[in-house]
């Protein structure tokens, strides 16, 4: 095997068939009887090809090549369509984020802002008296709770 030659072995086979015939493959006869280089010269290497024969493997493999470098750029071009409109939904919902907050800034300003402001009145001209503010207390709490009550109608 390989570059240097192989040392002389010896060899014992016990045969247990009557026949006294014991079957031996093709390729030890050759080795036994050093036909073996013979045989090896005449059968090329599977892997190495002749120049005739290279031709339509290498347009075959140009071929392959330009498919998959085609495949390439089509998927990177709709890779790319895809980021850009996903940035586009992106920013439109952003967009849209935005300008509801702005409205609902804009059109929620607190609630009973007269009761709360005649509570406060109450309590600075009766400091020492709060009893005298329950009533007007008390119309406040009544004020929150109905806009409270139609806040959460509307939600749902």
């Amino acid at each position: 095997m390989g570059g240097v030659p192989s040392k002389t072995r010896k060899l014992t086979v016990e045969n247990d068939d009557p026949t006294s015939v014991i079957k031996v493959s093709e390729g030890v006869v050759d080795r036994i009887r050093g036909n073996q280089l013979v045989r090896q010269e005449a059968q090329p290497s599977p892997g190495v090809v002749a120049p005739q024969q290279a031709g339509p493997f290498i347009a075959e493999l140009k071929k392959n090549d330009e498919y998959w470098e085609n495949r390439i750029r089509s998927l990177e071009a709709n890779h790319k369509r895809m980021n850009e409109i996903m940035e586009q939904e992106y920013n439109k919902a952003c967009d849209q984020v935005q300008g509801n907050k702005m409205s609902t800034a804009v059109e929620s300003k607190p609630p009973c802002q007269d009761t709360k402001r005649a509570v406060m009145e109450c309590y600075k001209h009766y400091p020492n008296e709060p009893m005298r503010c329950a009533k007007v207390v008390q119309a406040f709490q009544e004020c929150v709770d109905l806009k409270r009550t139609h806040l959460i109608a509307n939600r749902g």
